[in-house]
């Protein structure tokens, strides 16, 4: 059995979203997937991927229990939604993790909530990292840990700038120092392309400007900031180095 022990690089608290029982995305951009492997029923996992919720993959026994999805190259992703086929309704837990092609681990969180068979459920990922494996571990659960559907939407690609002549919807969502010196600032941005990520979508940039069709995310006052990702050097060649987390309130 796969151990999830720390073994993988874990980068740091989780910033996702769970919503239980949300609606179909508008527009974005959904990547094709399949299933490699899993912690049980290895025969059926497919059927968790074959975009009829009508067939589910059963591991045939209750948590803790594991699926792996294949985004079929390192992408990073924006939502992943994931459709239960669970009986009972009740609490679970699932925790979300991603591996690259090279065998690193990443922790990209927990989520945890009421949920019930066939409704869906929505993980909006905020971390900027690329991906070739989502694995689903499934730790607490009424029922049989069991999947009828998933669906994972593309995250944007990333790319670096020395200057912010960019497109509008090109994101700077970090700066560093250095490999520019024929500019003023000798800063490089590093930029996430956010025009196709879908309606309800979540990312941190250093600045609003350019995101047509996105609010600010205001929890914690001035700047629009929640805290779970790290501040200090994010954006601090960047204007005022604030952090602002927003939501696309419209498709792509």
């Amino acid at each position: 059995m796969k151990s999830f022990k720390m073994v993988a690089a874990s980068i740091g608290a989780a910033s996702a979203m769970f919503v239980a029982g949300a609606s179909a995305q508008s527009h974005g951009v959904l990547l094709p997937i399949t299933i490699t492997n899993a912690s049980g029923n290895v025969a059926d996992m497919t059927k968790a991927a074959d975009n009829n919720p009508y067939t589910a993959w059963n591991a045939g026994g209750g948590p803790t229990q594991w699926i792996d999805i294949d985004l079929g190259s390192e992408r990073m992703f924006s939502i992943l939604r994931m459709l239960p086929m669970q009986i009972p309704a009740g609490q679970t837990v699932h925790h979300v993790w991603g591996r690259n092609n090279a065998g690193q681990w990443f922790d990209f969180g927990e989520i945890g909530g009421v949920t019930e068979d066939n409704k869906w459920i929505e993980y909006k990922n905020t971390k900027e990292i690329p991906v070739r494996t989502i694995i689903l571990q499934t730790t607490a659960s009424p029922s049989w840990v069991a999947w009828r559907e998933f669906q994972v939407y593309d995250g944007g690609a990333l790319s670096t700038s020395c200057h912010l002549s960019l497109p509008r919807g090109m994101a700077v969502y970090r700066t560093s120092f250095g490999s520019c010196p024929g500019y003023t600032s000798n800063t490089i941005f590093h930029i996430r392309d956010t025009r196709n990520l879908p309606k309800g979508a979540e990312v941190y940039v250093c600045s609003s400007y350019g995101m047509d069709g996105w609010s600010w995310i205001d929890s914690n006052g001035w700047p629009a900031y929640d805290g779970t990702q790290p501040v200090q050097g994010r954006c601090g060649y960047f204007d005022g180095g604030g952090v602002f987390r927003l939501r696309k309130d419209y498709g792509g």
